[in-house]
């Protein structure tokens, strides 16, 4: 096949290898299928934490065989170095990727198609398929919409917040021969039975696979060696949680939860993957907690890295708003951790309390520390939950070679009889 995917992401969310290795993943198994993918995005793309000024900003290309990449400006305020307040830079993140980026995009695209026989189009996330969106209108091509999840379960019964988030609804609701949607917890299915109701029977609604060979429980000798690598003293006991450094991720409460749990247990600390634009007020709340010695903002991890951590960690911590199914807390499980979330979105699905982790109502940090103490004093009720989301894992999710082959032999499957 000759694909054209358009999308406004960088491939890696934080930086090369780091973040969310879903569309790193995703290219990769169409190359090495040894279909032919052009790869259409902007300089710098909307995942993109940071400053503008290129080109440091611009993600270096990653090496894939079989895939091509072009990317291209997208007209930016931001790009003049200007003292912009907050709300107005946020203001043009919104217009330049939610207008500015489907219009460019697709013109791009264009270019392709006309220069290219192309066999699908492929809409990678909302931007992307609002550029779909616009081709549609003259070019007629099996196209597939992917989508890594949905926030807009909150608003279906709220026409005013669904107006607040024009873009997603238009993205989710435009026409595709197949809809690939990450089922993270925030109930995409759903959202599309409601939003597009034409959608029946072309979804797929897909966990993201794991590297299962490497995510396994660690023996004592690999925990402490991952301790000792990481600096981390052996007595310590050691709380994890791994994001993107967002509002709705709600680190937040992990650090106010470590503040209360070191009123008992002084020694505790809490680890936190990943970078984004709450880590400044992160770090000043754990300088006002007293807790800033007992925190580390690790910042963006290689994926190849976040094993380490995880074997090194005592518990791991979930506390996002919307869901958290994400494939920190998948992994999480794969290596046998005992974990503390939220019941929201589809949590509950996975995370069943006392059983394959401890599952809060809400999200407080008492409600957090509380958690957390108890299985400090409970050795066997965090070997039973280390147990018990370890034998989920392997029972009911899957490698990433065998979530890719299930979208690859339905992609052409539809490219065939088109």
């Amino acid at each position: 096949m000759n694909i054209l995917m358009v999308s406004a992401l960088d491939v890696w969310s934080l930086a090369d290898g780091r973040g969310a290795p879903s569309l790193y993943r995703t290219l990769k198994a169409y190359g090495e299928r040894g279909h032919r993918v052009h790869y259409l995005a902007p300089e710098v793309g909307a995942n993109h934490f940071g400053p503008l000024d290129l080109p440091a900003a611009e993600p270096p290309t990653p090496q894939i065989p079989n895939v091509t990449f072009t990317r291209f400006p997208v007209p930016s305020v931001s790009r003049w170095h200007l003292p912009w307040p907050r709300l107005a830079l946020k203001i043009d993140q919104k217009m330049r990727f939610a207008t500015a980026f489907p219009v460019v995009a697709a013109r791009r695209a264009e270019e392709v198609l006309r220069s290219e026989s192309i066999d699908l189009l492929y809409a990678y996330e909302v931007h992307g398929t609002l550029a779909a969106r616009i081709l549609q209108r003259h070019w007629k091509l099996p196209t597939v919409c992917r989508f890594q999840g949905t926030v807009m379960h909150p608003t279906l019964d709220n026409p005013l917040a669904r107006a607040r988030r024009y873009e997603e609804v238009l993205a989710l609701r435009t026409p595709a021969d197949l809809y690939i949607m990450t089922n993270d917890g925030t109930r995409g299915d759903e959202v599309l039975a409601r939003l597009n109701p034409r959608s029946q029977g072309r979804v797929r609604f897909w966990r993201n696979g794991l590297d299962m060979d490497s995510l396994k429980p660690a023996t004592p000798r690999q925990a402490a060696a991952a301790r000792e690598a990481l600096g981390i003293a052996g007595d310590r006991f050691l709380l994890m949680t791994a994001c993107v450094l967002l509002p709705w991720k709600h680190v937040d409460r992990a650090v106010r939860a470590l503040a209360l749990v070191r009123r008992e247990l002084p020694e505790a600390q809490l680890v936190v993957l990943g970078d984004g634009e709450e880590r400044d007020r992160l770090e000043d709340l754990a300088r006002e907690l007293g807790v800033a010695d007992g925190v580390r903002f690790e910042g963006a991890v290689p994926q190849a890295d976040v094993l380490r951590y995880l074997w090194a960690a005592d518990v791991f911590l979930s506390l996002n708003d919307l869901s958290n199914v994400g494939n920190p807390l998948l992994e999480s499980m794969a290596c046998g951790k005992p974990i503390v979330t939220i019941d929201n979105g589809a949590t509950g699905d996975l995370i069943r309390d006392d059983d394959t982790g401890i599952l809060l109502p809400s999200g407080e940090p008492q409600r957090v520390a509380g958690a957390v103490l108890r299985l400090v004093r409970d050795r066997a009720l965090r070997r039973r939950l280390a147990k018990g989301a370890r034998a989920y894992a392997t029972a009911n999710f899957w490698t990433w070679e065998q979530r890719l082959d299930a979208e690859l032999e339905e992609v052409e499957r539809l490219v065939a009889v088109s």
